[in-house]
């Protein structure tokens, strides 16, 4: 029983959409899928049978949403845990699964008197949500989302941890003994092999008509103040003053799209740099395949799914230092992790980035391919067998 407040499908963007996209291409219908619709013909509130890429699956909605980039007045993470608890008796009459699945804390807090050892708990970050939230009022409760988490997760599930060591080690350190070490399986996020893969550049871009003398730096991600949009902005403009001939893509949506505009017109960039809005994972992939670089600027990661996805198309990246950004990047080998948030420094390391050698690069790809998604279902049971003693 999978329960995660989207449709499965395209909406709401983000890391919890993506992992729930890999588990049900992994484990198609051995899923029972909670979720949200955007299809007015879906039911609310019981069980029906929806298919969703070819396959057939038993779902039900708890509640029905318009597809919007904008910032909802009220959280959404407060509009699913309504809706959730008002439906969460009518989705545990069925008890014909083995495992619980979910993915965040409103989820846990409206299902928590149905929840037993059978739970799982991934996290595609294991940052504390309030301290990145987009509404600035909510960051000032972050200190009592920690204390009401860890006291209802003590010691009683495991979490899959899409983290590096560091930050596992910190949040259990953060539950100050709510959560031990051994309840905690690091489990990287994976990226989709059919889609995500070396291709040839020439090619790509004269399918996405885009000149094959231009230097294209491109940055996937929900738009959003802790992306660092306005970092990689500021970069891209200094890195512009040596190679004018290049150009910058945010691939993606979010509520900072308006700031977005207005900061990329107020530098008169407005040629230089394209909000080309979320891709599907088809024309994705060929937008990442037909870069030359890849930057993220993120206060703030689990394991990057998008870092990854452009590591397995064969770019060389330069990110900010976020958890998981070490463990896939190497100094000069794949690109560059900068441990500060100088714009100059960035600037240097995308330039020395584009001279690495293709060759390398290749080389990695070849690394990367065992987080594809081919292997997750068989992770997902070494992990949870390992904690159960099977």
């Amino acid at each position: 029983l999978f329960i995660e407040i989207c449709n499965f499908i395209d909406y709401p963007t983000g890391g919890h959409l993506s992992f729930a996209k890999n588990m049900i291409y992994a484990f198609g219908n051995e899923l029972m899928l909670v979720g949200s619709t955007t299809d007015n013909n879906d039911p609310i509130g019981k069980w029906f049978k929806k298919e969703i890429d070819g396959v057939l699956y038993d779902y039900f909605a708890v509640k029905r949403i318009n597809k919007t980039s904008k910032k909802p007045i009220i959280p959404s993470r407060i509009s699913s845990y309504i809706w959730l608890k008002k439906y969460i008796k009518e989705i545990f009459k069925r008890n014909d699964f083995d495992i619980v699945l979910v993915q965040t804390p409103e989820v846990l807090l409206a299902s928590k008197k149905y929840l037993k050892r059978n739970t799982i708990i991934e996290m595609p970050g294991i940052e504390n949500p309030l301290s990145i939230s987009r509404y600035k009022i909510g960051r000032l409760f972050s200190y009592f989302y920690d204390y009401f988490f860890f006291k209802l997760v003590e010691r009683k599930y495991l979490f899959l941890a899409a983290a590096d060591t560091k930050s596992i080690n910190s949040f259990v350190d953060r539950s100050k003994g709510k959560i031990v070490l051994e309840n905690v399986k690091q489990f990287p996020n994976t990226f989709n092999q059919d889609f995500f893969k070396v291709r040839n550049k020439k090619e790509v871009r004269e399918q996405l008509n885009i000149p094959i003398d231009v230097n294209l730096i491109v940055t996937v991600g929900r738009l959003n103040w802790f992306k660092g949009w306005k970092f990689m902005i500021d970069s891209f403009n200094l890195f512009l003053k040596e190679k004018p001939n290049s150009i910058f893509y945010f691939i993606g949506d979010g509520e900072d799209e308006t700031s977005i505009s207005l900061y990329i017109d107020e530098l008169k960039l407005g040629e230089k740099v394209k909000l080309i809005g979320r891709k599907e994972f088809e024309e994705l992939g060929l937008f990442l395949s037909a870069s030359d670089l890849f930057i993220m600027g993120s206060y703030k990661e689990g394991w990057s799914t998008s870092l990854v996805e452009a590591i397995a198309s064969g770019l060389p990246c330069v990110v900010t230092d976020f958890s998981s950004a070490r463990d896939l990047v190497k100094d000069g080998v794949n690109g560059y992790v900068l441990d500060n948030r100088n714009e100059y420094n960035f600037f240097q390391k995308m330039n020395l980035a584009l001279g690495i050698s293709g060759n390398v690069l290749l080389d990695e790809v070849e690394k990367i391919k065992t987080l594809s998604i081919n292997n997750l279902k068989e992770n997902f049971y070494d992990k949870i067998n390992s904690w159960y003693g099977h």
